[in-house]
């Protein structure tokens, strides 16, 4: 058991992945998320992660409050590059970090740099008053999820029979995202949930 855990981790040490998180709409968790991915990333496996925002709408700069500057800085070990351009990402994914989050927003310019990601999530909410974005945006993008183009649709809204009628409609899986009060300070029983997503 110890000995294929550490053979896992091994592995995971040597890869390189990409993994885009795109927002049905603002608002949803997207920036959130990416930030306790790197940091699960970073803080449980010891593998070096950062997050890119590639978004127009400025959200990780306000968390520089040591005042790094420049075009990134760095919190708990994972690495903070705010509104990225696209033409810097070959760079970035060819540099240091071996898991590299990318939070796309939910820009329509993101969307070609978002297919290329080894693991794409949608984030959504399928709470009664926002499914319909959700609805509107797989259908906007019915050729994609048709090929299986995203790994899954996250969500932390949502009855149960909600998510198994949007699961069935759009033949996407859909996962439940824990409450995450601070994505710098994961909880136990938070990190099943990366362990599987990642």
């Amino acid at each position: 058991m110890v000995r294929s855990i550490y053979l896992r981790l091994a592995r995971k040490h040597k890869e390189r992945k990409s993994i885009g998180f795109y927002g049905v709409d603002t608002g949803v968790g997207t920036t959130h998320l990416a930030i306790a991915a790197a940091n699960y990333v970073v803080n449980e496996w010891g593998i070096s992660a950062a997050v890119a925002e590639l978004g127009s709408r400025p959200c990780i700069r306000d968390m520089d409050i040591d005042g790094q500057g420049g075009d990134h800085f760095e919190i708990d070990g994972v690495g903070c590059y705010p509104q990225m351009e696209l033409a810097q990402m070959p760079q970035l994914l060819n540099g240091a970090y071996r898991y590299l989050m990318l939070d796309m927003g939910c820009e329509e310019s993101c969307w070609q740099e978002f297919l290329r990601c080894d693991l794409k999530y949608i984030v959504a909410s399928l709470s009664p008053w926002r499914i319909r974005q959700a609805e509107a945006f797989m259908d906007l993008h019915e050729n994609e999820h048709s090929k299986n183009y995203f790994t899954a649709l996250l969500t932390v809204t949502g009855s149960v029979y909600e998510k198994k009628k949007f699961q069935r409609t759009y033949h996407v899986p859909v996962r439940t995202i824990p409450f995450i009060a601070d994505p710098f300070q994961l909880e136990k029983d938070q990190m099943s949930f990366f362990q599987e997503l990642l």
